[in-house]
């Protein structure tokens, strides 16, 4: 059965913050709308759906996944 989940991502841009200042708190971005059967599904579903919309960003640098928070909806 599917269940509804929030995957919150922090990463950091390390290319970026060598060209700029370092920020002290990594970036954070939630997806709220992640149907998975569990919480390892939901976190593999959001990375990768982080990854695909980091490829089409058009940015040079990288960005690096520092923690992944799964919860229930």
């Amino acid at each position: 059965m599917a269940h509804h989940y929030v995957v919150c991502i922090e990463f950091r841009e390390p290319t970026y913050e060598m060209a700029t200042t370092p920020r002290e708190q990594p970036f954070t971005w939630t997806l709220k709308d992640i149907v998975a059967r569990d919480e390892e599904e939901a976190r593999l579903l959001a990375v990768g759906r982080f990854r695909h919309l980091a490829s089409l960003s058009g940015v040079g640098w990288v960005r690096e996944i520092e923690t992944v928070r799964v919860s229930e909806a």
